[in-house]
């Protein structure tokens, strides 16, 4: 609130040369042909006195929303124009998901890779990957149950990626090439037999794999199979000898070579870091789950740390998409009145577009800038009025305190707060329209009243120049309690009918006072 004569009363007062202005003063008063300067005086009434605080702002609607999209995709419909009434639970627009579908499905795959992938490299169930605890991941185990092939490593020396396989060469696989008679004539489950040039003695297996697609080479067009033979112990990958068929009308017997193991697996580490301990040796047999190394903690961990994260952000990601799969409606959340309109049909639009701002004009804010000598004199829950042109012109609406801003704001060496005023909309306010506002701030009936200009403090005790004669005065003290910009409410000092100088005058009838002169008085 600024600061006007409301706050502060200006009281001149031309001292005589009796008290206090000398020879300058006696002479105005003696000086022939000169009018004498005269007090102006008021008298000291019983009345009522109303204090009130007084502001300006603009009215806001006290409840407003943003509407956004919960998913992405394109617009369908809309249901809505900027102005319109919207009801709780209304439905503004619908939302076509496009390639939603397919992108959930990709990242069900995604996750359920890299699920597989973390299980093993954490060293437990797939369910168990978003909690597991991290530092499980420095310590590489055995994928499966077989023997350890090409282990290297040594404590201190660096892991990274593929560490070692692990092979079960209980079984051994040959794959070979065969010309198209053979091709013909077996089948997957065809038994079949190798004979090594090692060592004398055939070892049984059986055709596991036929491949129809023909394969050219230099000479003809030939077809690959795969046989798998059981080990024996002695047999290895890349032993070479020749493989029969117990197939009816095959006789030839192709040569052939051991080209891998039955089962095998590699065993990687999906953090790189320094190796701790080594606990197998190569060769060595090795269940599966059994550990192979640890690394130590550090860069290692934090990566592991990092890939578990990575996890849980698609995992998050994908229960995202799958919520905005099912919320392709965009629906109102409260009653009110539709601001704007930011839709249109066939636009595409990200989770989180907005769509409008709802406000309820069912009850307004407004609010004030109060001075901090106002502050103190303001209550939440006291009455107020609001001064805004409506249908008839200027319209006072009723209102109430609502809030009290905990901190000022300091401008020019005055520090004033916000005041916000409730306001109950009779049917035309609307946000944007400023308005006056007067806070009552309290009402005293039959008190005993000064006028404020007559007021002046002194060693911070409040006094007024009671007439005790023409031209004389005298000082009293007085109590006082309500102050508005007219009069004081006098506790005590003073009583009904008593006149008190509010300046003086060359003219004793003049009631503005305009030839008063003297010294400025401000009220605090």
């Amino acid at each position: 609130m600024q600061r006007f004569p409301v706050r502060w009363a200006v009281i001149t007062v031309l001292v005589l040369a009796i008290v206090g202005l000398g020879y300058w003063g006696v002479k105005a008063m003696i000086s022939e042909g000169q009018p004498k300067l005269v007090m102006a005086t008021k008298p000291v009434i019983v009345g009522d006195i109303e204090v009130v605080v007084w502001g300006w702002g603009t009215l806001t609607a006290k409840e407003e929303r943003d509407v956004v999209t919960s998913a992405e995709g394109v617009v369908k419909e809309v249901f809505f124009q900027a102005g319109d009434p919207v009801q709780k639970g209304q439905v503004l627009a619908t939302i076509d998901p496009g390639t939603l579908s397919m992108t959930i499905r990709s990242l069900e795959l995604e996750i359920e890779g890299k699920r597989l992938e973390l299980a093993r490299q954490f060293g437990v169930s797939p369910d168990e990957v978003e909690h597991v605890d991290p530092a499980s991941a420095l310590i590489v185990r055995s994928p499966m149950s077989g023997t350890i092939s090409g282990l290297g490593l040594a404590s201190g020396s660096t892991a990274s990626g593929e560490i070692c396989k692990v092979v079960d060469d209980r079984r051994l696989v040959i794959q070979m090439q065969v010309p198209e008679f053979i091709y013909s004539a077996v089948r997957v489950g065809t038994p079949a037999y190798f004979t090594p040039k090692r060592f004398e003695g055939r070892v049984p297996g059986t055709v596991t794999r036929v491949d129809s697609i023909p394969v050219k080479t230099d000479q003809a067009y030939m077809y690959n199979i795969w046989v798998e033979i059981g080990n024996p112990g002695l047999l290895k990958v890349g032993d070479e000898g020749t493989v029969a068929f117990d197939a009816p009308g095959v006789e030839y017997q192709p040569t052939a070579k051991i080209t891998s193991f039955g089962a095998q697996e590699s065993v990687t580490t999906a953090v790189s870091g320094r190796v701790k301990s080594v606990f197998v040796r190569d060769g060595q047999w090795v269940n599966e789950g059994d550990p192979i190394l640890e690394l130590e903690e550090g860069g290692a961990l934090i990566q592991a740390m990092t890939l578990q994260l990575e996890f849980k952000k698609k995992v998050a990601e994908l229960e995202d998409k799958k919520a905005q799969l099912s919320n392709l409606t965009v629906i109102c959340p409260m009653d009110g009145v539709a601001m704007e309109q930011n839709l249109t049909v066939g636009m595409t639009v990200g989770k989180g577009s907005r769509v409008t701002r709802v406000a309820n004009f069912q009850e307004m804010n407004l609010m004030l800038r109060v001075d901090e000598i106002d502050v103190p004199k303001v209550q939440e829950g006291q009455q107020a009025e609001v001064v805004v042109w409506g249908r008839e012109g200027q319209q006072a609406v009723p209102a109430v305190v609502s809030k009290i801003g905990a901190t000022g704001d300091l401008r020019d060496g005055y520090s004033s707060f916000n005041i916000t005023l409730s306001v109950p909309n009779p049917g035309f306010l609307r946000p944007g329209m400023g308005g006056e506002a007067r806070i009552f701030v309290s009402r005293k009936e039959g008190v005993l009243l000064c006028p404020v200009e007559a007021l002046y403090k002194e060693d911070n005790q409040w006094y007024v120049d009671v007439k005790t004669g023409e031209n004389e005065r005298t000082p009293v003290q007085v109590e006082v309690d309500a102050m508005n910009d007219m009069y004081a409410e006098i506790i005590s000092g003073l009583t009904e009918g008593q006149e008190v100088v509010v300046g003086m005058t060359k003219d004793p009838n003049d009631p503005s006072m305009g030839g008063r002169t003297g010294v400025i008085r401000r009220i605090y």
